[in-house]
């Protein structure tokens, strides 16, 4: 199966760790796999006791208390159903339809109603939705050891809303009028594509758009913190924005281009029940391994060179003495 080839070829670690990855991030694949965890929906089917267990079991595991027989594999097994469901900062369990687990099941049928409406009312209505799924999402899995006010995510909620909901209808009011309803119906599946780009976009740099001013922690390569740098930060927002964008593509625009294929056209004019359930595959499978593959695309612990920060981190050196040439960051999701 896919899954197996991707862990057959993936660097897996030998050995247990709680604070180190088990898969080689420093390869796409190797990031593609974590998150292939983080975001598997088959750990939403754990009831809650089950993943507080496997709190218990790792905080055994910390305190050197791990009873005997407990292997490797279940080790990183609970692990990944703790992490799936508990928010680092807090400790407390996320709720089902907000964890990065539950995005694909709870938030696919809300693209599909939005690629598949055909009157500006209802592309209107499901990007509404869509997005203030998406600031709930954001809100539980939120850095709270860096509290994120209530007026930034208020702005954004109404950022990636309004910047949504103003591209669908415009996009839409003008596809109905300059088009004939026959091919008007089959181009307003693509509106949702460019009005979520925008507004997933829009809703990053809100939330995070004061990172620019005061900066992010950069590192050396001893994990000692060197300060905050706008550089970094600047660069971080970059690879969030392109992930962000990248994403749209596979869970937008992999179902309305499938939809649009003559073949598809005359499956959907004569079994609409049968086009539906297409167009749903087709998006949630874009979604499944769109999520993974476009955050996998920078390393969530990024890297840049010192001569690309501000002057102030030009003359650290390291232990040896040696100026530090490359310094790391955190990305984020």
């Amino acid at each position: 199966s896919f899954f197996r080839f991707c862990y057959w070829i993936s660097e897996m670690a030998e050995t247990f760790s709680l604070t180190e990855d088990r898969y080689n991030q420093g390869t796409f694949m190797g990031r593609f796999r974590k998150m292939l965890d983080i975001v598997d929906p088959t750990t939403l089917l754990q009831r809650n006791a089950e993943v507080l267990h496997a709190a218990a079991v790792l905080q055994q595991f910390k305190d050197g208390t791990l009873p005997p027989g407990t292997s490797v594999e279940q080790l990183w097994r609970y692990r990944k159903l703790k992490e799936s469901a508990v928010h680092p900062d807090t400790g407390e369990l996320i709720p089902r339809p907000c964890r990065m687990a539950g995005y694909v099941p709870y938030n696919g049928p809300v693209c599909v109603g939005a690629v598949m409406s055909q009157s500006v009312p209802w592309i209107l209505f499901w990007h509404w939705v869509n997005q203030s799924q998406n600031a709930m999402v954001n809100y539980f899995n939120r850095n709270a050891s860096s509290p994120i006010t209530t007026s930034t995510l208020a702005m954004s909620y109404c950022a990636a809303v309004g910047s949504a909901v103003a591209v669908a209808f415009g996009l839409a009011t003008t596809i109905k009028r300059a088009l004939p309803p026959s091919k008007a119906t089959l181009v307003l599946r693509w509106v949702s594509l460019p009005a979520s780009m925008i507004a997933s976009c829009a809703n990053c740099f809100i939330m995070r758009r004061s990172e620019l001013t005061s900066g992010i922690t950069v590192v050396d390569s001893e994990g000692r913190e060197l300060g905050k740098s706008q550089a970094a930060a600047r660069k971080a927002m970059k690879e969030m924005l392109l992930s962000r964008a990248a994403l749209q593509p596979p869970v937008f625009g992999l179902p309305a281009l499938v939809m649009s294929l003559p073949v598809m056209v005359r499956v959907n004019h004569a079994n609409p029940k049968l086009g539906l359930a297409i167009s749903t595959i087709s998006l949630l499978l874009g979604f499944e391994f769109g999520l993974p593959a476009t955050i996998a695309l920078f390393p969530q612990k990024g890297t840049i060179p010192v001569a690309s920060l501000e002057p102030e981190f030009q003359n650290f050196k390291d232990k040896s003495g040696k100026p530090i040439s490359l310094v790391s960051y955190n990305k984020g999701l």
